[in-house]
């Protein structure tokens, strides 16, 4: 799957060494640790966004769940 990546701030909830990066493609978007690779749905590091991955994310209207 080809995806574009966003880099942000924020650390993994899993290993708390790496950072997100958020990963748009074709109908979804997920966010993933550049140190573990573990990627995230919105919802499940929602509660840990910062104010600039918030604006990252508002460019789009609609975030998918699958």
């Amino acid at each position: 799957m080809f995806a574009t990546g966003t880099a942000t701030t924020m650390t993994c909830p899993q290993c708390d060494a790496g950072r997100l990066t958020i990963l748009r493609s074709c109908g979804r978007v997920r966010m993933e640790c550049g140190q573990c690779r573990r990627q995230f749905q919105i919802h499940e590091v929602a509660h840990r966004l910062d104010a600039q991955t918030e604006a990252i994310l508002e460019r789009w209207n609609s975030i998918i769940y699958d």
